[in-house]
């Protein structure tokens, strides 16, 4: 089944991160419109972990558990490695760059920056290196915990209900000082269990139409007044809620409705990896010029250009030539 508008979704998700990023461009004299329109387009992240939780699921309901667990559970990692890890150190080596602190990294306080950054593991410092890692870091714990919850086989989404319900209710009563241990107990976590859930739900029953159209009214409508902040999202539990919602009404799009989707929004969605990692180091270059009043506007809108045409250059001719080689190499 091609998931023609959850990709697109992607594409929207990583745009919103940009532009969330890009919005003092616009914001004018007499109206701060960048962060009218954008000042929540960080909500494109979490955005990203259901559509994560999702598709891990969605790619492993037809495992064959006749097969050995262990061999099962590599060839998750390899993929999950080949998809997201090559373009990220490459874009982290990237940002050792500017400002001439390419050696800071190799010694110090620069050095345990750049390991904790290549291993994904959180430090007390905010960021890793290239500062997007952060949602990163994320990603590969969950992928762990989704890779040892094939050892559970047909029970495997228990394992991972009980396990990130248990962190969470631990994080909410308990903060640690520890990077990794507030990354492992953070309510983050819970939207890639709720890209599970659907992957289940939507895979064992059909929703009636009239339901998906009311869910997709609901889900467009509030996720749009939350990004104008006329909703506020203070409460994790309605944030959550919304953008599940949202999600939800992508995926509506793909098994109830049958959209086929636009290519164009269809390849935002192709290239929305490459886009989110690289937008940063667009903006490094094109800062240096000011623009300003209503040339900003425009200006805006070339940044954006030009962020979708490096993304796309990146994912031709770097992100899918090395995935495509690692696939062939490690036969994953």
């Amino acid at each position: 089944m091609k998931l023609n508008n959850l990709q697109i979704l992607r594409g929207i998700s990583a745009l919103l991160v940009c532009c969330f990023h890009f919005r003092e461009t616009i914001n004018l004299p007499d109206l701060n419109l960048g962060d009218i329109l954008f000042k929540k387009g960080s909500i494109g992240v979490p955005v990203f972990f259901i559509i994560s939780g999702f598709i891990m699921a969605f790619t492993t309901q037809k495992i064959n558990f006749s097969k050995d667990s262990f061999q099962q559970i590599i060839l998750f990692y390899k993929r999950r490695v080949i998809r997201i890890v090559p373009l990220y150190y490459l874009l982290t080596f990237a940002a050792m760059i500017p400002g001439g602190s390419f050696l800071l990294y190799f010694y110090g306080s620069g050095l345990h920056e750049l390991i904790h950054s290549v291993l994904f593991l959180p430090t007390k410092k905010e960021f890793p290196v290239l500062f997007l890692g952060w949602s990163l870091n994320f990603e590969m714990f969950f992928y762990l915990i989704f890779g040892l919850s094939l050892f559970f086989k047909e029970k495997r989404y228990y394992f991972i209900a009980a396990f990130f319900i248990l962190t969470t209710i631990v994080g909410f009563f308990i903060q640690f000082e520890s990077p990794y241990l507030r990354m492992v107990t953070h309510s983050l976590n819970l939207y890639f269990v709720v890209g599970i859930f659907f992957a289940l739900l939507l895979n064992k029953y059909t929703i009636p139409k009239s339901w998906a159209g009311i869910i997709s009214v609901i889900g467009i409508l509030s996720f749009i007044l939350v990004l104008l902040s006329i909703i506020p999202i203070n409460n994790d539990w309605v944030k959550l809620a919304i953008i599940s919602t949202f999600v939800f009404t992508f995926l509506t799009f793909d098994y109830i409705f049958h959209f086929k989707g636009n290519k164009l929004l269809i390849f935002l969605g192709d290239i929305s990896y490459s886009l989110y990692l690289s937008h940063p180091f667009v903006e490094i270059v094109l800062k240096r010029f000011k623009v300003e009043g209503y040339f900003s506007i425009p200006f805006f809108l070339f940044k954006i250009a030009v962020v979708i045409v490096v993304a796309s250059l990146l994912y031709y001719f770097v992100e899918k030539k090395i995935t495509n080689y690692l696939k062939a190499k490690l036969k994953a």
